[in-house]
């Protein structure tokens, strides 16, 4: 049908000068070879699979600004498209590269808009009565606010009646069906848009946004774990609250776009996270590039980070690696995202590095409320002969409190939400501090002088529904290890349930065969 009625029309394309023309359903003339839509428009009028019944058939040209009451024609996924703008635009300003924008989260983007057919396709067959199909046009993330490049209506069901009859009932209006949505809604797809089925794919939201963002600093490997990325949105660095306010005037939100646009609460972790796999699945991306020993998210590297947040030595760095190499979660396979594998781990980057630290904690001053205690002691007593440490602290202490005070500023966006060091007057810095007191030599080797480790959970959960590994409850174990949970709990802004979980996995894997050689014990002898 298309051929017939653009058979007469031979001007090449002004954007790849091809001559390949089609029709969308609103009449519009459009290239099939790059999706360019053009102002021509043919009046179609179409009656031959009505008997006894009127029905109207109204074409529609491609128009890029419908006024209406001092706005334009817009659509909701133009307006995540507004948020993504806005949000990369803060990461830039954060010191992300600009490729991130221009390349990386822009042809995610497309993607997407692809896959869950809302532009960049032609309108499915099957769904021409039930979905809303935007197609055809372009979507540059880069558009002007005040002119948002808007994704073209091809075809729209009537709201009323039943929207699995046959193809052959099919006939619209796009005027009329804009006219009785925008009672309710400021877009005009709004009020469809939350009619869609959300398990026949993945409709955008705004936590979704963030998961968009975070799946792109992954891919560049940019030097941003996901609790600092959600920790820059609460903090108001990156729009997402608030971010209808940056929406232009002409794109007005009423009704059920605040329902879509406007948040009342901050991101959760696992939602964007767990979001962010869904999303490189479902648009089949390929493997992630390498996280390696000199990537910002390696184990290694991380560890060193919240060693110095949670002022401790940087000698547990040593055990850490040790670790780390033991247990093969250094390994490049076991961090660099593959979409779609299920058969390897989903790597919470931030989460892991704080788990080992804990491990380790654990393997020197085993956290069981009674044996750090006696290393307390024991420092103290050691301490009393050194007068000379005392009273340098001393002097540091009151040259600190005798200086000029300087009106606070406030604070940059940063990577550490703690600062130790020794100017800083807050508490001790125990950066630089030894463990020799815990620490002793055998075979050249430095080990720890406690012999033993109580572990978290014998055996792990496989309940996949539970969504844990093992079950945390803060009465089931030592205040001292809970305390120190509590810690990263607080500096990862993450339930300390989903730390305790990363902890039990790196025990499972350190003590792997004493595990497996005390349950097959345990076995026989209940046999």
């Amino acid at each position: 049908m298309d051929e017939e009625d653009t058979r007469d029309f031979n001007e090449r394309c002004a954007q790849c000068s091809e001559v390949n023309w089609g029709l969308t359903d609103g009449g519009g003339f459009y290239c099939r070879s790059c999706h360019n839509v053009i102002e021509r428009t043919r009046e179609v009028v179409n009656t031959d699979f009505i008997t006894n019944s009127r029905v109207q058939t109204i074409s529609k040209g491609s128009k890029k600004q419908e006024k209406s009451e001092g706005g334009c024609e817009w659509y909701v996924c133009e307006g995540f498209q507004l948020v993504l703008k806005k949000q990369v635009e803060a990461l830039e300003a954060l010191g992300v590269h600009p490729q991130m924008k221009d390349e990386i989260l822009c042809n995610f983007w497309r993607c997407y808009l692809q896959k869950s057919k809302q532009a960049y396709c032609k309108r499915p067959a099957a769904e021409a009565v039930k979905t809303l199909s935007v197609c055809e046009s372009s979507t540059d993330v880069d558009s002007d606010p005040e002119r948002p490049s808007v994704l073209h209506l091809l075809s729209l069901s009537e709201s009323e009646g039943d929207l699995q009859t046959d193809c052959s009932s099919f006939a619209s209006s796009v005027s009329k069906v804009s006219e009785s949505t925008s009672v309710y809604s400021g877009s005009v797809d709004g009020s469809l848009y939350l009619m869609k089925n959300q398990k026949e794919k993945l409709r955008m939201t705004m936590p979704m946004t963030l998961s968009f963002c975070y799946m792109a600093l992954l891919w560049m490997r940019e030097p941003i774990t996901l609790s600092e990325f959600l920790r820059f949105v609460v903090e108001g660095h990156i729009p997402y609250l608030n971010v209808f306010e940056h929406f232009p005037e002409k794109m007005k939100l009423c009704g059920l776009d605040l329902k879509i646009f406007c948040v009342e609460s901050w991101p959760v972790y696992e939602e964007v996270f767990n979001k962010m796999h869904e999303l490189a699945a479902y648009l089949d991306l390929p493997r992630f590039p390498d996280i390696t020993e000199s990537c910002f998210l390696h184990p290694d590297m991380l560890c060193m980070k919240y060693l110095m947040e949670a002022n401790l030595p940087d000698e547990l760095h040593n055990w850490t690696c040790r670790v780390v190499k033991k247990i093969g979660i250094g390994e490049v396979d076991f961090l660099t995202l593959m979409p779609g594998n299920k058969s390897t781990r989903k790597v919470k980057y931030d989460v892991l590095a704080a788990a080992v630290i804990i491990v380790v904690l654990k393997l020197l001053f085993l956290l069981d409320d009674r044996y750090e205690w006696l290393l307390s002691e024991f420092a103290e007593e050691r301490n009393k002969n050194n007068t000379e440490e005392m009273v340098v602290n001393l002097q540091n202490q009151f040259g600190k409190l005798s200086g000029s005070v300087q009106r606070a500023k406030k604070p940059n966006p940063s990577s550490f939400q703690l600062s130790w060091s020794e100017e800083n007057a807050d508490g001790s810095c125990f950066h630089g501090h030894s463990l020799k007191g815990v620490l002793q030599e055998k075979c050249g080797l430095l080990t720890a002088m406690n012999p033993d480790y109580w572990l978290c959970t014998v055996k792990l959960c496989n309940e996949k529904l539970c969504g844990h590994l093992a079950h945390y409850r803060e009465v089931e174990f030592p205040q001292s290890y809970h305390f120190v949970l509590g810690l990263f709990s607080f500096l990862l802004r993450i339930q300390p349930s989903y730390i305790h979980d990363e902890v039990c996995m790196i025990e499972h894997k350190l003590f792997n065969k004493k595990l497996y050689k005390k349950l097959k014990y345990n076995t026989v002898l209940r046999k």
